[in-house]
C-alpha cells in the first residue's frame, strides 16, 4: 500500500514538473508606427487625421487595441490574416476609444515568425457611400452665420501662418466689449442626422484656441416653434497665449440627436460666452466635416 502511494506521488510530481517547466511559446511581433489616411477624391476634404490606436485582428479575432506607435506580440506563427482598424478618441476622451466607423480597414496575409518583428504600414481611406459636409473656409463666405443674440462673427483669414491650419481658416476674435458669440449653420441636409445611437454621425474638426468654446446641435419638431440647443462638448484651450497649437477632434453627434427622435430639423451651432469680459480671445477653426452614412 505504501509503495503504491509513493508511486502515485512520484508520478504526480513528475507530471507537475513537466507542466511547470514547459517552455512558453515565443511570440511573433508586428510593429505599427502609425496609420495613414489617403483620400480617394477631392470631395472628401482635408487629409488631416488624428488616428491614435490600432485595433488588431488575426484571422478575424481581436488581439487587442494598441496606442500608436506600438510593437505588438502575437502568439501565432506561419501565415495568418491580419486586419487593422484605425482607432480614435471619441469626443477627445482618452477613456473612450473606438474604431472610427468611416475609415476602411487594412488587411494583409502575413508569415509570422517567432521572435521576429515585421513592420506594418497600414493605409486607410474613407468608406464609400458617405455624406460628407465640409467647411474648410476656402470659399469667400463662411457657412456659419451669427445668431441674433451674437455680438461677434466669424471671419476667414489666411495669415499669420501660426493662426491658419491649411490654406485659410475661420477666426473668432472677441474682447471685453463682446459678451457672446453664437454661430449657426443653415443646412437642409442636416435634417437627415440619425437619431439612433447605433447609427454613427460625427463632426471632425481642426481647432486652436486660447479660450473655451462649445459645439452643439440645434433641433426642433412640429411642436416647437424655434430651435432648441443641445450641447455636445466644450473644447478647452490648446494654447494659453498665442494661437500656435492645433488639435483635431472627432465629435459623436448621435450622443445628442438620439434624444430627439421626433425632430424634423437639425443644425449645428458654435458658441463662446465671455461673461468675465476677457480680452484677446482667439478661436481658430478649419476642416470642419459632418459625416454620416447616406
Amino acid at each position: 500500500m505504501t509503495i503504491r502511494i509513493l508511486f502515485i506521488l512520484t508520478i504526480g510530481l513528475f507530471t507537475s514538473c513537466q507542466l511547470i517547466d514547459q517552455p512558453e511559446k515565443i511570440p511573433s511581433f508586428i510593429h505599427i508606427e502609425d496609420i495613414s489616411l489617403t483620400m480617394s477624391n477631392s470631395l472628401q476634404g482635408s487629409q488631416s487625421e488624428k488616428i491614435t490606436d490600432a485595433w488588431v485582428y488575426i484571422d478575424g479575432n481581436l488581439e487587442g487595441v494598441y496606442e500608436l506607435p506600438s510593437t505588438i506580440p502575437l502568439h501565432y506563427e506561419g501565415y495568418h490574416d491580419l486586419t487593422v482598424y484605425a482607432g480614435i478618441k471619441k469626443n477627445g476622451i482618452s477613456a473612450d476609444r473606438e474604431k472610427y466607423p468611416f475609415y476602411t480597414s487594412y488587411s494583409e496575409n502575413l508569415n509570422l515568425i517567432p521572435d521576429s518583428i515585421i513592420e506594418i504600414n497600414p493605409i486607410v481611406s474613407y468608406e464609400s457611400n458617405l455624406y460628407i459636409w465640409i467647411e474648410d473656409f476656402e470659399d469667400p463666405q463662411a457657412r456659419f452665420s451669427p445668431f441674433i443674440t451674437s455680438d461677434a462673427d466669424i471671419t476667414i483669414i489666411n495669415s499669420p501662418s501660426n493662426e491658419v491650419f491649411e490654406g485659410k481658416s475661420g477666426a473668432i476674435n472677441m474682447n471685453s466689449s463682446n459678451y457672446y458669440c453664437e454661430l449657426r449653420t443653415n443646412e437642409l441636409s442636416f435634417n437627415n442626422f440619425p437619431t439612433n445611437l447605433n447609427i454613427p454621425a460625427y463632426i471632425e474638426m481642426n481647432y486652436s484656441c486660447n479660450y473655451p468654446f462649445s459645439i452643439g446641435i440645434l433641433h426642433k419638431d412640429a411642436s416647437v416653434p424655434s430651435y432648441q440647443k443641445q450641447p455636445i462638448i466644450t473644447l478647452f484651450p490648446t494654447s494659453t497665449d498665442t494661437i500656435d497649437n492645433w488639435n483635431k477632434t472627432y465629435l459623436f453627434i448621435s450622443d445628442a440627436t438620439n434624444f430627439y427622435t421626433s425632430a424634423t430639423e437639425f443644425d449645428l451651432y458654435i458658441s463662446v460666452s465671455n461673461s468675465q469680459a476677457n480680452e484677446d480671445i482667439k478661436i481658430r477653426l478649419d476642416n470642419i466635416k459632418v459625416i454620416f452614412r447616406q
